[in-house]
């Protein structure tokens, strides 16, 4: 990475999420746009909201992140970049699986539509509880709502998606969106109109051995 002496970059920890994967999420994106496109009814009958005026994540935009860092001095990022590496260090590789869908902050009141990981979400969580507590020597606050999930699309209108609660069940597998995880990255996100664009800083392999 070239930067300049007092440039900031905005960047965040991830477990970066193989292209394959991804493309399993794009017909659930699909089938929730055309909630938006039609009447629909459930089960009683009555016509459920649509879901309209949404910025969707583009295929290859998906990330589980683990921490967001904000803007980072340029000159702080190796230490953030030694630091993450410290704990991949300490890590085994180990498997998720992606299933369930759901809403910040809830399905009533949705800003943000996520699909969540249906095993091994604890161990996502540990990990992401060990990158915060080796970051805050450097400055970082520490993040006690982590909730792992890969975001779908942010609505930009409020809409109840409550009623859609049944829909949405037959996501709560998502067959073949399994990853093993043996690495976590340090990404710098840019901001462009149209879209963000993620360049890998450093990746950080696991070093510890598989124990299970």
């Amino acid at each position: 990475m070239s930067t300049t002496k007092g440039e900031r970059v905005r960047c965040f920890v991830a477990i970066e999420i193989p292209k394959p994967i991804q493309a399993l999420l794009k017909p659930v994106q699909t089938h929730l746009q055309s909630l938006g496109k039609s009447r629909v009814h459930d089960h009683r009958d009555r016509v459920l909201s649509p879901i309209r005026k949404t910025s969707w994540t583009k295929t290859g935009n998906f990330h589980l992140t683990l921490k967001f860092l904000g803007d980072v001095d340029s000159e702080a990022v190796g230490a953030v970049s030694e630091a993450v590496q410290n704990i991949a260090a300490t890590q085994s590789p180990f498997s998720i699986e992606f299933g369930g869908i759901g809403a910040f902050p809830s399905l009533a009141r949705p800003r943000v539509i996520w699909v969540g990981i249906k095993h091994g979400a604890a161990t996502v969580s540990h990990l992401a509880k060990a990158v915060n507590l080796e970051l805050k020597p450097l400055g970082f606050p520490t993040d006690n709502r982590f909730h792992p999930h890969l975001t779908l699309g942010r609505l930009k209108s409020p809409i109840n998606l409550q009623p859609l609660k049944n829909l949405l069940r037959q996501y709560d597998t998502i067959d073949e969106a399994m990853v093993r995880v043996n690495e976590i990255t340090v990404m710098q996100s840019q901001l462009h109109p149209n879209g963000a664009t993620y360049t890998p800083l450093n990746v950080c392999h696991f070093s510890a051995r598989n124990r299970g």
